[in-house]
């Protein structure tokens, strides 16, 4: 997993990359699956995604806090228990 990980990096940084020759070259040179390599010259990203088992989707959600949820309960008046009466 690596080895595609840094081939990527090196075609996101390396500007002669951008020609189809040293595009192919740079992919034979690693030691990756034909079936990979295969992906990465017809540049199927699908293909590649699927031979890297990877999930390219991810999903966040954020739901808001409940307004009521740090408030602390309101109090009821207590009776006064100073009073008894007999």
């Amino acid at each position: 997993m690596s080895t595609i990980i840094k081939l990527l990096e090196r075609m996101g940084n390396d500007a002669i990359l951008t020609n189809l020759t040293e595009f192919h070259s740079a992919i034979n040179e690693t030691n990756l699956s034909s079936e990979l390599k295969t992906a990465l010259m017809n540049k199927d990203t699908n293909a590649v995604i699927k031979q890297m088992d990877v999930c390219p989707d991810i999903y966040c959600l954020l739901f808001p806090a409940d307004e009521n949820e740090n408030e602390e309960p309101e109090e009821t008046p207590s009776e006064d228990k100073s009073e008894i009466s007999l």
